[in-house]
């Protein structure tokens, strides 16, 4: 059996194949409706992005003015509210925004003022190094503690079973 191709064969192939001539051709998107269509999704994402982004954000409140929150920086400055030069320089805070606090036989405590909108507890042991706890004056408020003392600013919670020994400062029971 041999295989040939007949002209009545070549004629059912012309037929299949030809004769799209009258259907027209698929209409193919603009460049303009493309370009809208891709700018559109671009938008969505960086939109979606930066919503993201806000969420993570903490928003920083206003800085509290340090005498609202511990009223006795208010006062003027006496001579026993100085901290000596020797131990101040260990607690790196503003000279003049010192305020005695409690005094002890062996340390005495005071409040004071430093950069970056802070407040601290400062803690000046005899023959000792000073210590300070420091906190911002801006956002939520929370109670500064060395040893037994807390300075507790307004606004803030004082420890639990601590009782006040003056404005603002607690010791521990």
């Amino acid at each position: 059996m041999s295989m040939t191709t007949t002209f009545d064969d070549a004629d059912l192939f012309s037929d299949a194949f030809t004769g799209f001539r009258g259907v027209t051709p698929s209409r193919r998107r603009s460049r303009t409706v493309s370009g809208l269509a891709l700018a559109t999704a671009l938008m969505l994402v960086v939109g979606a992005l930066a919503w993201v982004r806000l969420g993570q954000q903490t928003f920083a409140s206003a800085a509290a003015d340090p005498v609202t929150l511990v009223p006795v920086l208010a006062q003027q400055q006496r001579a026993a509210d100085v901290i000596a030069v020797s131990e101040r320089a260990d607690a790196h805070v503003y000279s003049e925004s010192t305020r005695l606090l409690l005094a002890g036989e062996t340390v005495s405590y005071y409040v004071a003022t430093t950069t970056g909108d802070q407040i601290c507890l400062v803690a000046i042991p005899v023959g000792d190094l000073a210590r300070t706890a420091c906190g911002s004056t801006a956002g939520a408020r929370s109670a500064l503690r060395i040893d037994d003392v807390a300075l507790v600013p307004t606004g803030a919670t004082a420890p639990t079973g601590w009782h006040e020994a003056a404005a603002n400062v607690f010791v521990k029971s």
